[in-house]
């Protein structure tokens, strides 16, 4: 058994290519079937205060993993990250535990942002002038990150509701990347001068409008992972040529589809497409220059699979004795 503190998982991986390519090698097993995902638990403490369970069990790569993550959106003032986690990696066929992941939210911000790199990497135009991000907490910085890797955009526009917040993240970038970092004074400028958007706040209402939006452009929604959560004016999804999502029965429950309820969309939910599908070939992604697409993503148990595989990997590949310390971390093979 592997037992890893945030701060060990921090020195072991870090958002890069190969992170990206692990999960998005979770979402085409996810596409190809023999995988079971229930229904996340998901309930709110108050106002501010949420948690979300996540499982999924994987035959094929002999896998079953549980994550238990908070969200307290007032910790921030408190000068504590608003994200928490803790993920289990178990043996789908004893169910004896492989890892135990103290992550505190840090692997949970990488694999979303890998997810981010995977959908602009399928659903961005083919140059990208600017993108734009809409938050200013660590999932939008790991969210930028990915984009820099997946599309190269030219410059970046990033928006936050304090200032202060907006340029300390700008700062953060600087050293991922020498292209102009912009602050925006609205989020109607974000999104009317880039040509990717990402959103990745915690709002309860419409932040991006449908007279915003411009033909070619791609929008990834991150922050509507729960029901009541929402970014996006629904008729974006209504307009946009192509709108795909992490997993269809999440995505109509719980993120920006969930607002989705008239009839110019079918009742079979043949309009929405699921990542894996894409990168599976079993769906396309973009096919025109000219198209509005959207990713829906709410975050799936898969992913955190697919990322407890590859730390778990990282350290075992290192190990060659059935008990050793990996950088002061236990490990019990």
């Amino acid at each position: 058994m592997v037992v890893l503190t945030e701060d060990e998982i921090r020195e072991l991986v870090d958002l890069d290519l190969e992170l990206v390519d692990a999960i998005e090698d979770g979402f085409r097993v996810l596409a190809l079937g023999d995988v079971a995902t229930p229904p996340p638990m998901m309930f709110t403490l108050d106002a501010d205060n949420e948690v979300d369970v996540k499982a999924v069990w994987v035959p094929s790569w002999g896998d079953l993993s549980l994550k238990v993550a908070t969200g307290f959106f007032g910790n921030p003032a408190k000068g504590l990250p608003s994200g928490n986690s803790i993920l289990l990696l178990l043996d789908a066929t004893t169910g004896q535990t492989r890892a135990v992941l103290v992550e505190g939210g840090y692997l949970t911000a990488l694999r979303a942002g890998a997810a981010g790199a995977i959908a602009a990497r399928s659903l961005a135009p083919r140059r990208v002038a600017s993108a734009g991000i809409v938050g200013t907490g660590e999932l939008a910085r790991v969210h930028a990150r990915a984009l820099l890797l997946a599309v190269a955009p030219e410059s970046m526009t990033v928006f936050g509701r304090h200032r202060e917040r907006a340029d300390a993240m700008i700062e953060e970038l600087r050293g991922y990347t020498d292209i102009p970092l912009v602050r925006a004074e609205s989020i109607q400028e974000v999104v009317q001068a880039s040509d990717v958007v990402v959103t990745c706040t915690s709002a309860r209402e419409i932040l991006v409008h449908a007279q915003w939006v411009h033909p070619g452009m791609h929008i990834s929604a991150v922050g509507a992972d729960a029901p009541g959560k929402q970014e996006l004016d629904p008729e974006i999804l209504r307009r946009a040529d192509r709108v795909v999502c992490d997993l269809r029965s999440q995505a109509l429950a719980q993120g920006e589809c969930q607002y989705v309820t008239d009839a110019s969309r079918s009742d079979d939910a043949s309009w929405l497409t699921e990542l894996g599908d894409v990168v599976a070939g079993k769906a396309p992604g973009r096919l025109r220059d000219e198209e509005l697409t959207v990713c829906d993503l709410t975050g799936v148990g898969m992913q955190d699979a697919a990322i407890a595989r590859y730390v778990l990997a990282k350290v075992l590949g290192t190990s060659d004795s059935a008990t050793t310390q990996q950088g002061g971390s236990r490990v019990v093979t």
